[in-house]
């Protein structure tokens, strides 16, 4: 295990912002590891405050009958991706709160939350070689219409209803974050909807 000897800010924005973490592993090899990070201070980092509380959350929900996917524009690919509904958790607030309003915000639908054991919603991280970040997932049923009055200025999405014949097609032709290709699988092999939570339903 490595013994981290100084860590460094090197950014100073509000969404994400780039550490450096000089150290030393048990093999002798000195390493200068950039970390990206929700946090905005050395001291949140989740190496230093040992808190695993989730910075997003992911929402897999199903709307008659179709998953509720949003295909969005993002700036590292410079492309579209199929994503599930998701946002940052702002600070003091419930992560199926969060759900609710990103549901809202991002597809205009409202989301009824179903009720599993916080062991497979909780945060877990989503690309730990190169973030600290972690992501908790909500599961639930949204109703409603289809909206982009509640979007920000800064998101480009389209919301995308998809049956089990679409989530094939998309997981064969499109660009689909990691998260929400294993949801599609389930979508697709599940002979009911959420049959994989059976096992955890409250």
């Amino acid at each position: 295990m490595a013994t981290i000897n100084k860590v460094t800010k090197l950014t100073d924005k509000r969404f994400v912002n780039l550490y450096q973490a000089d150290g030393i592993n048990a093999k002798g090899y000195e390493s200068h590891y950039l970390i990206a990070s929700r946090s905005e201070t050395v001291e949140g980092l989740k190496m230093n405050s040992c808190v695993t509380r989730a910075d997003a959350v992911n929402v897999y929900a199903l709307c008659e009958g179709k998953v509720v996917l949003v295909r969005q524009y993002r700036y590292p690919v410079n492309s579209w991706i199929y994503e599930l509904p998701a946002g940052l958790i702002e600070n003091g607030e419930d992560y199926h709160d969060t759900a609710i309003r990103e549901m809202k915000e991002e597809t205009g639908l409202d989301l009824s939350v179903i009720k599993v054991d916080p062991m497979i919603e909780k945060g877990c991280f989503t690309s730990v070689g190169m973030t600290d970040e972690s992501a908790a997932t909500v599961y639930g049923y949204a109703t409603g219409t289809v909206s982009d009055q509640f979007e920000e200025a800064s998101e480009e999405i389209e919301v995308v209803l998809a049956d089990k014949e679409e989530c094939r097609r998309i997981l064969r032709e499109e660009n689909v974050s990691l998260n929400c290709q294993y949801q599609l699988m389930h979508f697709i092999s599940d002979p009911e909807p959420f049959a994989f939570l059976d096992s955890f339903l409250q």
